[in-house]
């Protein structure tokens, strides 16, 4: 075909037809184009996190306070309905939940420094099966040594350990700040980021509030589920160790409670911790039994209450739950395994929200959303 706009006279091909005139098909050149901008979006992507991991001591409590605000500010509202001021709201939300963690802290230290007694004869009487005089009769240089190595290594697990915990300290002290103002400046706050959103991607206004509502009840919801399935495992698993005859029956539903906010990991966590209670005080029989009801309670009966307890709040498929916990695991530690399954929901939806809105398109028609179809 020749360019008729061609001021000498040559003969051009148009774009379309450059493909066909290198023996590409067109399929393979949008392949091409593809996997770059995927590239591209990779890159970006790793320089992000790069940049988030650099200042995870702030980004991490920001992330656990802006969820706990999501959920705690009904309540801010409940009480400035009954005209309290939004920051002695907060401040009251706060002080009520560090108890709430201080006093169910405090159960389970006390329970486990209950048996403390049975665990320190058991301890002497490894002890004293040891044969003293074979001790003797050891060098003395490599007892000193020994003793030197496993004198350094305490030091520096001491040492490393109080460098953790004034990160820890830091990082609470900072996440409560933060979790004040926002519950403080919620609705300021939520409607700034609303309009900011549909400013960045060219968005009508509803379609940055509807993102902006659809994280904040999809956390809300499957914080909720969350606790409604941890309150079941925390009630079988504790009523099966009161009528096994296993101690801290109570420690040991409460464990259960709090790690059911991990998801699979969690479980792992408090039916190891019930079962070595249990082998502990009982025998091996009553811990296989006790692992027995650990595993109804986190298989049988949860699979039974998922479903109604987070209702559309996640709408993923168990094993996609599985899989995506195990790569936020393995790429965020507990925070990943935390938030993998409701950030992978929050992202369907969001996603979805995007495409009525036309985002997606390669037109860049925008069509009305399902808020403004349902008359919303």
């Amino acid at each position: 075909m020749r360019d008729l706009g061609s001021t000498d006279g040559s003969t051009t091909t148009p774009a379309d037809e450059l493909p066909q005139r290198h023996g590409l098909p067109q399929w393979f050149r949008t392949a091409g184009e593809g996997a770059w901008l995927l590239v591209g979006m990779a890159l970006l992507a790793a320089i992000a996190l790069l940049l988030l991991g650099l200042i995870s001591d702030l980004v991490i409590p920001l992330i656990f306070a802006a969820i706990l605000a999501a959920i705690f500010v009904p309540l801010v509202d409940v009480l400035e309905r009954w005209r309290i001021p939004r920051w002695l709201g907060a401040v009251v939300v706060v002080l009520i939940a560090i108890a709430l963690v201080a006093f169910v802290a405090w159960i389970v230290v006390a329970g486990l420094v209950s048996r403390e007694p049975s665990i320190t004869r058991e301890a002497t009487a490894g002890l004293q099966a040891v044969p003293v005089a074979d001790l003797t009769e050891s060098n003395a240089e490599q007892l000193t040594q020994v003793a030197a190595d496993v004198a350094r290594l305490v030091v520096g697990g001491v040492l490393s350990g109080l460098g953790s915990v004034t990160v820890l300290i830091v990082g609470m002290v900072t996440g409560v700040f933060i979790l004040l103002f926002l519950m403080k400046d919620w609705r300021l706050i939520i409607d700034g980021t609303a309009e900011r959103i549909s400013s960045v991607l060219r968005l009508e206004p509803p379609v940055g509030h509807e993102i902006v509502s659809n994280v904040i009840q999809t956390f809300r919801s499957y914080t909720w589920g969350l606790t409604i399935v941890g309150a079941m495992n925390a009630m079988v698993v504790g009523f099966g160790a009161l009528a096994l005859g296993v101690p801290l029956a109570g420690p040991i539903a409460i464990v259960t409670f709090v790690t059911s906010y991990i998801p699979f990991f969690g479980a792992f966590l408090s039916g190891a911790f019930a079962v070595v209670i249990a082998f502990n005080a009982q025998s091996l029989g009553t811990a296989l039994a006790m692992l027995a009801i650990v595993l109804l309670s986190n298989n049988t009966l949860q699979n039974l209450l998922e479903p109604v307890a987070f209702g559309r709040a996640l709408r993923l498929h168990p094993l996609t739950v599985m899989l995506v916990t195990t790569a936020g695991t393995l790429l965020f530690g507990v925070l990943g395994a935390t938030l993998a399954a409701p950030v992978t929901a929050v992202t369907i939806r969001t996603v979805g929200i995007l495409g009525d809105a036309g985002l997606l398109s390669a037109g860049g028609r925008r069509l009305p959303t399902r808020r403004q179809v349902l008359g919303g």
